[in-house]
């Protein structure tokens, strides 16, 4: 019973401690605009010095750099790239690799879309 009881106390405090941190927002590496045909999903390797593996990365608001690498074009070795984004609180950021045709491995990443949090209020003061 004890543990169960400090266990309840420190996810208390970890949500105290949420609550008063900065609002965060998401990188993903998807497309939000599913008709288009030149762009693709990407994989998210990194974000500033951290390296990564998740599908939808938390990250603080600011300048970020958002390192990516596009899916590999048969005979060609993988490509990387990486862009620049001022990332605001509350939003998702979906991340994809723009390419002029199917065939080049060559591709720019670009933000496809920022899509708002819902719950979440960049005006709020929390902390």
């Amino acid at each position: 019973m004890r543990l169960v009881s400090a266990n309840l106390a420190l996810v208390v405090c970890a949500a105290l401690l949420v609550g008063c941190a900065t609002q965060p927002s998401y990188v993903v590496g998807d497309r939000w605009f599913k008709v288009s045909t030149n762009t693709e999903p990407v994989i998210i390797l990194g974000i500033d010095d951290r390296d990564t593996v998740q599908r939808r990365t938390l990250v603080d608001p600011g300048p970020r750099v958002i390192r990516v690498q596009a899916m590999p074009v048969p005979g060609a070795p993988n490509e990387l790239g990486q862009l620049t984004v001022d990332v605001k609180p509350c939003f998702t950021y979906y991340i994809v690799a723009e390419r002029p045709n199917r065939l080049t491995a060559a591709f720019t990443p670009k933000v496809d879309y920022a899509a708002p949090l819902g719950g979440c209020d960049p005006k709020s003061d929390k902390g």
